[in-house]
């Protein structure tokens, strides 16, 4: 590695330690809380597995959660539906290995795992979709001594300026061993930095980071999102990319920064329809008589959510809200019903077309 480049960087993150301690500076030390809380909480063993992956996580701030996606929460919601399933699967995520190769394969194979089955059990809760950036951080959360904390952005930005030789990839092309070789690396350099370690010594947390793995990912995470950490720091002549070559990783970098930004504003035009939608009046519809498009009169007997069931030539039929209502299958009498319901099946027109381009912008984000 650029040992001129590492040595700015030590120095630059001794001098804004007090920022990085400081609740109303940067506050980076949230990570070594997380990482306590998961160990004081995780116990695979423990009756109610949702709940305990609720609280272990409870203090992980936008480590796996944040405003636009949840998969901490899927994996708890998921626990109670299944919870052996979703405990095998951690079990398998957790098996102890120095094959990183073979640590990936068990995090595609827990991914692959547990979208499968918040598929069948939460359809199109796309929040919930778990990724390999988020399993690997449900390894370094709970197994903090051999795994390392990945965000791609700020990896590339500390492998470029640091020279390190291998390309850690993104997207289906992402190589955790490389990854954790460069992690591994870093470690032995800053186990020779006594004035570094002195410094993180006096963290104001409980939770000791003895193996330094939090404190060598909090090193390049800081790197590639605080400018001041590359202050006098030389940046290394980009290398020749092969014709096959995507774009370079300062343009990877900036992509990824408009990606993110448009995220976040199709959340905000997101969270403003759902708010709109939940201030739209309820109305109970059990035991009103309506006319339907296709059996004439019918009494609904029971609502359940936006589910109406009734009976019809002798059989059981549920139609959904809003779109039984303004397809025409179902007439309220009252034209201010109806038009509640073609207000709302045209707000959840729109937060439909808003969350494909999501999913697409995430998959953008991901090859990142």
């Amino acid at each position: 590695m650029n040992k001129q480049n590492l040595e700015v960087l030590f120095r630059n993150y001794i001098d804004h330690f007090g920022y990085f301690e400081d609740p109303k500076g940067g506050f980076e030390s949230y990570k070594w809380v997380a990482v306590e809380q998961v160990q004081k909480v995780w116990n695979l063993a423990a009756p109610d597995l949702s709940g305990m992956i609720r609280e272990a996580f409870s203090k992980t701030y936008n480590l796996i959660n944040n405003r636009i996606v949840s998969p901490g929460n899927g994996l708890a919601l998921l626990a109670k539906e299944e919870p052996e399933a979703v405990r095998k699967a951690l079990e398998d995520l957790l098996t102890e290995t120095d094959d990183a190769d073979l640590k990936q394969d068990y995090i595609i194979r827990f991914v692959d795992e547990i979208n499968g089955l918040l598929e069948k059990h939460f359809p199109g809760k796309w929040k919930y979709t778990q990724d390999v950036r988020v399993a690997i951080t449900y390894l370094a959360l709970i197994i903090p001594s051999q795994n390392y904390l990945f965000k791609s952005t700020p990896a590339h930005r500390f492998a470029r300026y640091m020279d390190f030789g291998a390309d850690i990839g993104s997207g289906k092309d992402y190589k955790l061993k490389y990854y954790y070789q460069m992690c591994d690396e870093l470690l032995e350099i800053v186990k020779q930095q006594p004035e570094l370690l002195a410094k993180d010594a006096t963290r104001k947390v409980s939770w000791k980071d003895e193996s330094h793995h939090l404190l060598v990912t909090d090193l390049i995470y800081c790197f590639g999102v605080y400018d001041f950490m590359n202050a006098g720091m030389f940046e290394p002549t980009p290398r020749k990319k092969s014709k096959s070559s995507a774009a370079s990783l300062a343009e990877r970098e900036k992509k990824a920064a408009e990606l993110q930004a448009r995220l976040e504003a199709l959340q905000d035009e997101m969270d403003a329809l759902e708010k709109e939608i939940e201030a739209l009046p309820a109305y109970d519809f059990a035991g009103k008589r309506m006319q339907t498009k296709l059996y004439g009169e019918v009494t609904i007997k029971k609502q359940n959510g936006n589910y109406l069931t009734f009976t019809a030539d002798g059989k059981e039929r549920e139609y959904a809200l809003p779109a039984c209502v303004s397809n025409g299958f179902l007439v309220p009498e009252e034209t201010e019903i109806r038009e509640r319901y073609l207000k709302e099946s045209e707000l959840r027109e729109k937060l439909k077309k808003l969350d494909t381009e999501q999913k697409l912008v995430n998959i953008e984000l991901g090859k990142c």
